[in-house]
Parts: structure tokens; sequence; C-alpha cells
């Protein structure tokens, strides 16, 4: 109560905490850029396979593989060859499941199921990932 009635302390922690506002105002000025390019990329539409993320994120693809299934992103069901997506996942926006039928060379059809991540879902990797790289 003593230091809020003396003029000297009150301009001393006024100039503390107005410097302390400023460094943080520039530091959101210089953040704003990048900010702004992840809203939009997490805003934007249509998803990449896992392969093209790998890319967009500068990891190697097998690793990105390999951190999606140690993270509950993707998993083989026993015997299965393709990767599949968490619903918790899909539901969430950060990864779809497509379907497509292929027609061979004999005109026999097969069913390939493809996970892909959604801009939302690169955003949030990009994140995650930046995380555990500090």
């Amino acid at each position: 109560m003593v230091a809020l009635n003396d003029p000297a302390t009150m301009r001393g922690l006024l100039l503390g905490y107005t410097e302390k506002v400023l460094t943080l105002e520039n530091q959101v000025q210089e953040m704003k850029p990048d900010v702004d390019a992840l809203y939009r990329i997490a805003k934007s539409d249509g998803g990449t396979c896992i392969t093209t993320a790998a890319k967009d994120l500068q990891i190697r693809p097998k690793d990105l593989f390999a951190y999606l299934n140690a993270n509950n992103w993707i998993y083989r069901r026993a015997g299965g060859k393709s990767w599949l997506a968490y619903q918790s996942k899909i539901q969430s926006g950060l990864l779809e499941h497509k379907v497509t039928v292929v027609t061979r060379g004999d005109g026999s059809e097969k069913t390939v199921e493809q996970v892909l991540v959604t801009p939302k879902g690169l955003a949030k990797l990009s994140q995650l990932l930046n995380q555990q790289a500090a």
C-alpha cells in the first residue's frame, strides 16, 4: 500500500509494464504474417496425401507416417496393407478418408483406400512438429 502512495515507485512500475507491453506488441507484429499464413492454410479446402503433406512439412514421408501411426492418427488393420485414419481425426477435420475404385488391366475392379491430410490437419501437424523440435 505504501508503494501506491509513492509517485516515484508508481512511475517506475508503470514504465516497466509499458516496456513489456511494447515488447509484446512488437512480437505480435513480427509473428502476424506467420499466423496469417497458418490460418489461411487451416481454412483452405482439399486434402493432400501423406507423402505430399510430408514434403509440405519438410520432413521425410517415412518419418511422417511413423509419427502419425505413433500418435494415433493412422493405423493398419491386422493383415491390411493400406493405412486408415482414426475416426476421431476424421471427425475433428484433421484427416479425410478417400475410397476409390480402380479398374485393373484385366477389367476387374479394385477398391483403394487412401488417407488424406486436410489443410486443418496440416496446420495442426506443423504446430505439433514444431513443439516436438523445440
